[in-house]
């Protein structure tokens, strides 16, 4: 017997990605629900890849925080009266006292518990395990009338859209061609660990500078003693987050007001200014773990962290038994060469500037002069020609919205809110056609 054709469905709006961006909107129609309020009746479907909410699943390791205050959560700058708040989460887990006694932040391992307490309550319009395979037009008479957005098992037609897929992880070209079990990002850290077994090779390269490359060298050092890492910086080496109280400022409401009212080259210029708050930056505790690790080696006369700055990667090969990688110094030019089993890429993320879920839209979207999305202050996307779909973006819009809409939590509850008002209004402006399935 032939596979079925998936099921279609009809629905006010759809929304891909159920991580945190995505449960905080659901929360916004949650609370909405719960109060009688006027987003209560609309109809929106959530489309989750994976078979489960976990945040940051491939670096829960032993030891690490979050480096945010828990009042930036998923609600609480919304509404600090939800009762899906962290808050109210250690209050039903009867950790109220015992939190407010560990003078330290909540652990990843518990924001990432806080993150799936919530998602279990509003996760009653969510199909998980449905990666969306592609998002189709529809057009009627020559206007783009809605998109049908298809998973394995089945398709949904709609007019407006919310992509709350997060960032892509950023793979620098020399590697693509090379990525394997022992070639690969953070962002399969665990999954790729455990794999090689208890047996681990010994030769490690870790590239990067930020909290996932560091997080990584102090998880490979503490699994075993014997295993030798690199650590490859273009900069000096492992740099402290922007800690002080004035540039994290940044990550305030009426910042990303100020942002979004900047033009292109001046938005361009405050990025790179305010990088240091979020990006390639370690906490201090974990800077102090790592430069403690060298020093008491080199008492006991061994080396399992050798760090190199100023260092690119300027060239890489797969060898018989592992990988070749030659470095250049920046400044004098000089060269070495390194043998390594493994090679971690701590690189970061990226968001692109056309999303690829929706390279079958872009006859219909607006473009910048980098040829990227135009999105207005509530993160709805600019469309042209004969157009009734909408689209938002729920975290992928750092270029027009600043650093926080990046993967930072400051912001997040306050996002879903202007995009769930924003598609309220959409949806209460009349549009002559129905909405058919293609």
């Amino acid at each position: 017997m032939g596979n079925l054709a998936p099921h279609t469905m009809d629905t006010d709006a759809v929304c891909i990605g159920f991580g945190p961006a995505g449960i905080a909107l659901s929360c916004v129609f949650e609370d909405a629900r719960e109060e009688g309020g006027s987003l209560s009746t609309l109809d929106v479907r959530y489309l989750e890849a994976a078979e489960d909410t976990q945040w940051h699943r491939e670096l829960l390791l032993s030891g690490t925080d979050i480096n945010h205050h828990v009042f930036r959560d998923l609600v609480t700058p919304r509404n600090p009266r939800s009762r899906f708040s962290f808050a109210m989460y250690l209050k039903s887990q009867g950790r109220m006292f015992d939190f407010g006694l560990l003078g330290r932040p909540a652990s990843r391992h518990e924001w990432s518990d806080y993150v799936g307490w919530v998602s279990r309550q509003v996760d009653r319009h969510t199909h998980f395990n449905a990666p969306v395979t592609e998002i189709l037009p529809v057009i009627r008479d020559g206007r783009l009338c809605a998109v049908q957005v298809k998973t394995p098992d089945a398709s949904f037609n709609t007019r407006n859209l919310v992509l709350s897929s997060g960032s892509a992880p950023r793979v620098p070209v020399e590697f693509q061609a090379l990525l394997s079990p022992t070639l690969f990002h953070t962002s399969q850290f665990l999954t790729r660990l455990n794999a090689l077994g208890d047996s681990l090779p010994k030769r490690w390269l870790v590239l990067g500078s930020g909290q996932s490359a560091s997080e990584s060298v102090l998880e490979l050092i503490g699994r075993d003693r014997n295993i030798e890492v690199h650590s490859v910086h273009r900069s000096a080496g492992f740099k402290l987050t922007q800690l002080g109280q004035f540039p994290n400022r940044v990550f305030a409401p009426d910042h990303v007001d100020y942002f979004h009212s900047l033009n292109h080259a001046a938005r361009h210029r405050f990025l790179d200014w305010s990088r240091s708050t979020n990006y390639a930056g370690i906490d201090p505790d974990e800077s102090q773990k790592l430069f403690s690790l060298i020093y008491e080696d080199a008492i006991a006369g061994r080396k399992r962290l050798q760090t190199y700055a100023y260092q690119v990667v300027s060239q890489v090969e797969k060898t018989e038994d592992g990988y070749r990688v030659v470095l250049t110094d920046t400044f004098s030019q000089r060269t070495q060469t390194l043998d390594v089993d493994v090679i971690v890429l701590g690189t970061g993320y990226q968001q692109y500037l056309i999303p690829p879920l929706l390279s079958n839209l872009q006859p219909w979207l607006k473009a910048d002069i980098d040829g990227g999305l135009v999105i207005d202050r509530d993160y709805n996307v600019a469309t042209r020609g004969e157009c009734d779909v909408s689209v938002w973006v729920n975290g992928l819009s750092e270029r027009s919205h600043g650093i926080s809409d990046s993967q930072s939590f400051s912001l997040m509850a306050l996002r879903a809110e202007r995009i769930a008002h924003a598609l309220e209004h959409s949806l209460n402006t009349p549009i002559d056609a129905p909405l058919l399935t293609q």
